[in-house]
């Protein structure tokens, strides 16, 4: 099938060109070759240490010590498994807000790696080795 746009990864920029592109009425397809759709931003870059340093300065009460004292805390016992769990729920919930958004505005997605074939084409192959070719305007 062919596109008026392709977008190649689904971080913040291409999120915001695809979403864009759609609105204005184009057809388009976002490729990323990720386990799932966010790019690094929203797996190994900006939102999980955001999510972490904030989770360790929430559960420690660091920020509430002013209020109520040196000896303030939300959990006295901060475990890596907190810290990780609340990483996943994070993670997860963006995943979700993204693909929401994809769908509602009729954004097309698929998990492959691109290559270019010319200035209007691309190749697209998945993990498990499907392979397509894919046109746009």
């Amino acid at each position: 099938m062919d596109y008026d746009m392709l977008v190649i990864g689904s971080g913040p920029s291409g999120r915001r060109a695809a979403v864009q592109s759609a609105k204005l009425g184009k057809s388009v397809l976002v490729v990323d070759r990720g386990r799932r759709l966010g790019g690094v931003s929203v797996h190994t870059g900006t939102i999980p240490s955001k999510t972490l340093r904030e989770t360790v300065l929430n559960l420690s009460g660091w920020r509430e010590r002013g209020f109520y004292g040196r000896g303030y805390r939300v959990k006295q016992d901060i475990s890596v498994t907190d810290l990780i769990e609340r990483l996943h729920k994070t993670l997860d919930h963006e995943v979700e807000v993204l693909q929401h958004q994809f769908m509602r505005n009729g954004v097309k997605s698929a998990r492959s790696t691109a290559k270019f074939l010319g200035p209007n084409k691309v190749s697209l192959t998945s993990d498990n080795g499907d392979y397509s070719e894919v046109g746009f305007a």
